[in-house]
């Protein structure tokens, strides 16, 4: 399919194949890639890999900004950050911060209130429990040993308990993460959370096989908007921006993107939400995509 699939006369290279909204797509020189950390920067390995490294730089030595996208805080991707030594904007706390060139852009933080109910909710069920983030580490509802493999992710162990939104005093608290142990607590956890004014987004880590982490922001705080803010950071359209995702949480930032790229792992919702799919994490497909994005941007 992927030798005669072509977007006007530009024809999709080896491993780039149409997604959902192919027809829609309208190719331009892409100045910006935005790219998710776990499950396209990142595999079943704790760092990218040399090919993705190798990518990254081939891509901002053919003149585009290279940023990350990710539920992580600052601190758990630093090892990543370093790997790439790629300038942004990046996207942290799944789209409630974004920095560029080590300054942070613009962030939103959780209210006192919204704290206290998120902590309600995580004493509802016992197959899961509530992380809250402050700019640098976290605090949790409870201390529960199942969670120790995202602990180990992250980098860094809790801070240490929260009962209340009061405990962070004035810190700023730009994202909450609930991490689920079981598929029956992930179902009932966001059928709760479809009740509540807040944004939020399910993910996963090839990292935690066995863990599901929902991530709740402010409302209409998410990859998409954080998205948005980065390219007006930039000063440009964001059709000339690229996206390259692989969960649920990647779809608003792929909605807004004029170039959106699923992971070939992705479920179906994510591919037909893309204008292109690569192949899966495993078998480098984001360095697939970066690689098709400089050679396009070649002929433009």
């Amino acid at each position: 399919m992927n030798e005669v699939a072509q977007a006007g006369d530009l024809a999709l290279p080896p491993g780039v194949e149409p997604g959902g909204r192919f027809e829609a797509w309208r190719p331009q020189h892409v100045l910006y890639v935005v790219c998710d950390v776990d499950g396209t920067l990142v595999g079943p390995t704790a760092h990218a890999s040399d090919e993705v490294v190798a990518a990254v730089a081939r891509a901002q030595e053919g003149g585009m900004r290279v940023g990350y996208a990710t539920g992580r805080m600052r601190d758990a991707v630093a090892t990543l950050h370093r790997q790439l030594g790629a300038a942004g904007p990046h996207v942290l706390h799944n789209g409630a911060e974004v920095r560029a060139d080590g300054t942070t852009v613009v962030t939103w933080s959780l209210t006192t209130e919204e704290i206290d109910e998120l902590l309600a909710i995580a004493a509802e069920h016992d197959d899961l429990y509530l992380e809250v983030y402050a700019e640098s580490g976290f605090h949790v509802s409870a201390w529960d040993e199942r969670a120790r493999p995202h602990w180990e992710l992250l980098g860094a162990e809790p801070l240490g308990l929260i009962t209340s939104g009061e405990d962070l005093g004035a810190a700023a608290a730009p994202k909450a993460t609930f991490a689920t142990f079981s598929q029956d607590a992930l179902t009932w956890l966001l059928e709760r959370l479809g009740r509540m004014p807040v944004e939020v987004g399910h993910a996963g880590s090839p990292l935690t096989p066995g863990l599901s982490f929902v991530n709740v922001a402010r409302p209409g705080v998410t990859k998409g908007t954080a998205l948005r803010h980065a390219a007006e950071h930039l000063g440009i359209e964001l059709a000339q921006v690229a996206a390259i995702g692989d969960a649920s949480n990647d779809l608003p930032m792929l909605a807004v993107a004029g170039t959106a790229i699923a992971m070939g792992q992705a479920p179906p919702e994510v591919r037909a939400a893309a204008h292109l799919i690569v192949p899966e994490v495993d078998e480098h497909g984001v360095v697939v995509a970066l690689d098709a994005l400089v050679g396009w941007g070649r002929r433009a």
